[in-house]
């Protein structure tokens, strides 16, 4: 078994049981300084790693360094789909990685496409790990295959369901067949997709806009146009906004008519090298050590609006939540005044940003619905922490309504974090200052590898 091969089977054991560990978190010193290098953005990342493995040249994907398990994920699923990926250290060299490396050990990754047809056939199961982005994005490359390929992933992922995934595979005549429950991870696929004339495709777009993302970036494979219909009121409509941007910049032309998306035949042409942005959601959590633990933060690699897909929020409602923002530099300066944020197009700030609407002003999160779908229902779960530090909030037709002014409160019990990470970094900065037993250990390195690092390099 080669050092890749290693790599995998350990990763599929350490995703099964990621999250059941317990940490226990004390109480950090507070008011501190720090510094908080946003990671690489996995929108960004994965969905590049994807579209470079289906050219036909070599591309070096930069700013990549510790880039978290999920875009990992994605990696290895392509390296076993018979994708050569170099990594890459900060001087240029090759670097070979083994079953004790990690992401922070090269900068950048060299991707050698196999065009539209040279993927092969996997040897074993497709492991996605946590990562719902990577399972759609595969699932429907998978699609294109002539041969079987089985999916899998980790506890959190077998436990969503992803019914509209899976439903709009098999009305492109992809057989496709549940292991264990219906509609849930493991799951057996044979194509090819379209061996009949089918020329449209359903795709209910009201819980999460991965699918749509995942056809039009495996659009390039098809022999002829079809059209994707789109059936409900779309969220996170920056993150399919952003493969539809890097699919055109890359070679389509997909065009928007209406609900309707029609995708044809491409072929996919990235340039030589390129660049990751930071991930703009991971803000969210400086915020909360700043309102937390009263730090003041210097924020580095903010991207771009464009790059940022619906987190800019963050820095646009800072004032009204409470924060200086000046350049680098974000503090917590404390309001009275309550606030509605709508996050249809930035579900994943639900949890850090409901803790900071309640030790701040309160107000209310709308938009919030599909938030469901994740790795936990953070609806549901982004109130039970609350409720395990002491804090409150109620649940309305379509989000979260918090009282501010709530002081957090040590807990009498282990807090539990639902295998899903976003859960876990809230709960550590708030374990941070009052003490808590966390169930979750590890969880953080699904987005960000630095996250703990921060706090105890500070002490």
């Amino acid at each position: 078994m080669g050092n890749e091969d290693k790599t995998s089977s350990s990763r599929q054991l350490h995703n099964i049981s990621i999250g059941d560990e317990l940490i226990s978190v004390g109480i950090k010193v507070h008011n501190k300084s720090m510094k908080w290098q946003l990671p690489p953005s996995k929108s960004h990342a994965i969905r590049s790693l994807i579209l470079a493995s289906q050219s036909d040249s070599i591309t070096t994907i930069t700013g990549i360094a510790d880039c978290g398990d999920d875009v990992t994920s994605m990696k290895e699923c392509l390296i076993q789909l018979g994708v050569l990926i170099e990594h890459i250290d900060s001087s240029g060299q090759i670097i070979e990685m083994d079953i004790e490396s990690d992401n922070s050990e090269f900068e950048s990754l060299r991707i050698h496409g196999v065009g539209k047809n040279g993927f092969s056939k996997p040897e074993g199961l497709l492991n996605v790990g946590n990562s719902g982005t990577t399972l759609r994005l595969i699932a429907v490359l998978c699609s294109r295959f002539s041969f079987t390929v089985t999916i899998d992933g980790d506890e959190t992922l077998r436990n969503r369901d992803t019914e509209v995934l899976w439903d709009s595979i098999k009305q492109a005549g992809v057989d496709v067949s549940f292991l264990n429950l219906e509609n849930r991870l493991p799951v057996k696929m044979k194509g090819p997709w379209f061996s009949k004339i089918i020329e449209q495709i359903n795709l209910d777009v009201s819980k999460s806009s991965q699918p749509l993302s995942a056809w039009m970036i495996a659009s390039s494979g098809l022999e002829r146009m079809i059209e994707i219909n789109r059936i409900g009121t779309s969220v996170s409509n920056r993150h399919w906004n952003l493969s539809l941007r890097m699919c055109n910049q890359y070679g389509s032309r997909i065009i928007l008519d209406g609900s309707k998306v029609k995708l044809s035949p491409w072929n996919v042409e990235l340039p030589k090298i390129v660049e990751i942005p930071k991930d703009a959601s991971m803000a969210s959590f400086a915020m909360l050590a700043c309102s937390c633990l009263g730090h003041e933060v210097e924020l580095i690699g903010w991207p771009n609006e464009e790059d940022s897909i619906g987190h800019e929020i963050l820095k646009n409602k800072s004032k009204q939540l409470g924060f200086s923002w000046q350049n680098k530099k974000i503090k917590f300066i404390g309001t009275h005044s309550s606030i509605e944020v709508d996050i249809t197009d930035s579900n994943d700030l639900i949890t850090p940003l409901s803790v900071i609407m309640a030790i701040g002003g309160g107000g209310v999160i709308k938009g919030a619905l599909h938030t469901s779908f994740k790795e936990s229902n953070r609806i549901l779960s982004t109130q039970s922490l609350l409720k395990s530090f002491g804090m409150n909030c109620q649940i309305t037709n379509d989000g979260i309504s918090i009282p501010g002014g709530q002081k957090p409160t040590a807990p009498n019990e282990i807090v539990d974090c639902f295998g899903d990470h976003r859960i876990f970094m809230s709960a550590y900065i708030l374990a941070s200052k009052v003490g808590a037993n966390v169930r979750g250990k590890g969880l953080h390195k699904v987005a960000d590898e630095l996250f703990i690092e921060r706090f105890e390099s500070e002490d």
